[in-house]
């Protein structure tokens, strides 16, 4: 909708994954590092975790990318299955036929897998997204996968991601063998003020745009709401684009994220981040190309809101609909009136009238 209106190639702030535009703080860093890690040294299970829309997901998709050919792997996001279920998946994922075959089967088919890729120095990894959800049978069947091994490796490895409920999970009596197999534990963590700021920036120049759309003040806004964590950032400065559309401003003041935080309720966890140090960097101003607005927005409202909801967002929704209300009556207000040469000749309408901290537990066997 807003794309031509800013000069962006495409749209900087979507919810999905993509990883073009990765902006990797130091703590996101750190976390890649000792999965990777993890996996090149062979730990049977690996353990991330991190509080609602700090990046778990987008982390693992970046993750995947830097596997080699060599290491072959199933994704698992949908954790409301039993174990039998994951095992049928990951089956299928491996590409191991698995209709009509017991537990046992399962079991058996996978092992012989597992031993063959092992003989061409291949790697097997199951990567279990949301594990929050998992019961504890689940887990402890998923501890017993990491049984298989030979005299050098492990054949297969676990990397476990979920909220942060998952920690205390782990920490359960029933799960104390599990535990013990943890290789390496790591949490993300919302981002800082300065991450929160380079964020923003990285994302808008990957779309195309150069100069600084969001003032100092509204980034220092943007910070304080969105307590640095990456998927109310995203949410935020979406809207504040939409807002900054229909006011026709290509420059972002604090005074729109204001009217946003009215009227978005946030639902986060993290506690209010300690306040910037850094000194903000002077950027020059730089008017973006022209552009002329469509004739009609009525879709906008729908997916800006549809998109919040996703979001785990909730809109209010009276300041939008008065935005686009105006902005409507501003359209129709400023729409050239054409009159018929005389009264007796009127044309036929051709139609009809018509939006961090990381854990270090011991290496079990």
């Amino acid at each position: 909708m807003y794309k031509e209106f800013y000069g962006f190639t495409s749209y900087p702030f979507t919810l999905t994954p993509d990883t073009q535009f990765l902006y990797a703080s130091e703590n996101y860093k750190d976390c890649l590092f000792y999965l990777l890690h993890g996996l090149e040294r062979g730990y049977g299970l690996l353990v991330m975790t991190g509080d609602i829309g700090t990046g778990k997901t987008f982390l693992l998709n970046n993750l995947i990318k830097k596997l080699d050919e060599k290491t072959h792997t199933a994704f698992l996001v949908n954790t409301l299955l039993n174990s039998f279920e994951i095992l049928q998946y990951a089956s299928e994922e491996f590409g191991l036929k698995s209709t009509g075959q017991s537990k046992a089967e399962l079991l058996l088919n996978l092992k012989d897998f597992l031993s063959a890729r092992a003989m061409t120095n291949e790697k097997i990894v199951l990567i279990i997204d949301e594990a929050q959800n998992l019961s504890v049978e689940v887990l402890e069947n998923l501890r017993l996968l990491t049984n298989f091994e030979n005299s050098e490796q492990k054949l297969i490895q676990i990397v476990l991601v979920g909220q942060l409920q998952l920690e205390d999970t782990l920490k359960l009596p029933e799960l104390d063998q599990l535990s013990q197999r943890v290789g390496f534990t790591c949490r993300l963590s919302p981002m800082s003020y300065d991450e929160t700021k380079c964020y923003i920036e990285t994302r808008l120049s990957v779309a195309g745009v150069k100069y600084p759309i969001f003032t100092s003040k509204a980034i220092k806004e943007i910070f304080a709401c969105s307590k640095g964590i990456p998927r109310v950032i995203n949410v935020m400065c979406d809207l504040a684009l939409v807002f900054g559309f229909i006011d026709e401003t290509r420059t972002i003041e604090h005074t729109i994220i204001k009217q946003i935080k009215k009227e978005l309720n946030l639902y986060t966890s993290e506690k209010p981040m300690r306040r910037h140090t850094r000194q903000q960097r002077n950027t020059r101003v730089v008017q973006a190309n022209g552009f002329r607005r469509p004739g009609r927005l009525a879709l906008v409202a729908s997916l800006v809101a549809f998109s919040l909801l996703g979001a785990g967002v909730v809109l209010q929704g009276s300041l939008v609909s008065r935005k686009f209300k105006e902005y409507m009556t501003r359209s129709v207000q400023s729409s050239p009136v054409l009159l018929p040469p005389s009264p007796s000749f009127r044309e036929q309408p051709l139609l009809p009238p018509s939006s961090g901290f990381r854990e270090r537990s011991v290496p079990g066997g």
